[in-house]
């Protein structure tokens, strides 16, 4: 398996015992959003929960779709991603919207569809080079 073009989706959300500690506000999520990227759509739909569903693209050519909540869990989703690509995504999450850099758990559509219920840890610093290989870590660990 290339590791480099594999692409899955990612679940990016808070500590199991600080569920709430993003303090995500799906509106602010959205400000932030077009703030960051240089292309956003977003909207606010009503669901089984309320959710932000998003689609963002870096000055790069990167593109996101995803979707946020913060009901239960503060979650963040994003869809059909590779690990580089993921991992720009995350470094703004934690380094620029997050209260703490310590509080993005992950996990991935693999890991979920082997029942698999760990919390990976994200490291609190480190550049995307550093996160793109904690993802892929996980990706081989999940895929055995």
């Amino acid at each position: 398996m290339n590791l480099d073009d594999y692409q899955t989706t990612y679940l990016l959300y808070a500590p199991a015992k600080n569920p709430g500690g993003w303090n995500l506000d799906l509106a602010a999520f959205g400000a932030a959003l077009e703030a960051r990227f240089s292309e956003v759509r977003y909207e606010t739909r009503q669901g089984r929960q309320l959710r932000l569903s998003f689609w963002a693209v870096t000055e790069d050519g990167i593109e996101f779709t995803g979707f946020a909540s913060n009901e239960g869990r503060d979650t963040v989703v994003l869809t059909d991603n590779t690990a580089d690509e993921a991992a720009v995504f995350i470094a703004w999450l934690r380094d620029s919207f997050l209260p703490s850099p310590d509080l993005i758990r992950f996990s991935s559509e693999p890991a979920v569809e082997e029942g698999i219920e760990t919390d990976w840890r994200m490291p609190a610093s480190g550049d995307t080079a550093r996160i793109a290989e904690e993802l892929k870590q996980h990706i081989q660990v999940v895929e055995r």
